[in-house]
């Protein structure tokens, strides 16, 4: 019987073989679905991985974007976004809600136009990644109370990324329409949990805080919280796991 790797590379092949397509799908997540559309599996925004323990991830093969590994928000405080969105958000024009979004590394502060620079450190002694915040203006620390735990990360880890399906994919449009068409799959396993944490340390994984407002819809208006994403570029991520399985 074959096992659901084997399996996955099996849709993978038949898929591929069928060259360009035309998809009703578009944006930045029209490769995964697209491929989630055509193996069956319905969309969710589950914690667990896509498909039986295999987390499908897709890049267009002409972006160099970033891709998500999960979204965590802080284990500490209660209501950790809603602090931080109040406390140093800064006013949406159009709605008059505090927003915040800004990506945070381990490497060096950044900057955020509301006049705090934001940096993430790992104490290994305490087993967790704190958010220090500083006054750009005084460089100095006012907050370096917000924390993740070691665990709640390693759960995510063994949850969604102990091992992971990347598909590659171009995209055209002719006459209007949108098509698409699978080159490569590469499959990567064996990322462990201090993999994990040096790469935040080295400024690799970052960290998005995204927390904004409904731009249309019932909610117009009404704060968003896309989820704080742990986030890093495709080689990054290969390099990371070191086992690399190409399927073409």
């Amino acid at each position: 019987m074959a096992t659901k790797e084997q399996e996955l590379i099996n849709y993978f092949r038949q898929i591929k073989n069928r060259g360009w397509f035309e998809t009703k799908r578009h944006g930045d997540q029209c490769l995964g679905n697209t491929f989630e559309d055509l193996i069956g599996k319905p969309e969710d925004n589950k914690s667990e991985a896509d498909y039986y323990g295999i987390e499908l991830k897709a890049h267009r093969s002409i972006t160099k974007s970033m891709i998500s590994l999960f979204s965590k928000a802080p284990s500490y405080p209660r209501k950790v976004n809603t602090h931080l969105r109040e406390t140093y958000g800064v006013i949406d024009e159009k709605y008059e809600k505090k927003v915040l979004n800004t990506t945070v590394s381990g490497l060096r502060d950044n900057s955020h136009r509301g006049g705090y620079s934001f940096k993430v450190i790992v104490n290994k002694n305490l087993e967790r990644i704190y958010l220090q915040i500083r006054n750009i203006a005084t460089k100095e620390i006012i907050d370096d109370e917000v924390y993740w735990t070691f665990s709640v990360l390693n759960k995510a880890l063994e949850k969604k990324l102990s091992k992971i399906a990347i598909l590659y994919g171009d995209e055209k449009y002719e006459d209007g329409k949108h098509y698409i068409r699978y080159t490569e799959m590469r499959i990567i396993e064996n990322l462990t949990l201090e993999k994990l944490i040096k790469s935040i340390e080295d400024g690799k994984l970052l960290i998005d805080i995204r927390i904004g407002v409904y731009a249309s819809g019932k909610n117009e208006g009404k704060t968003h919280d896309h989820g704080t994403a742990f986030r890093m570029h495709l080689n990054d991520l290969l390099n990371l796991y070191g086992t690399v399985k190409i399927i073409d």
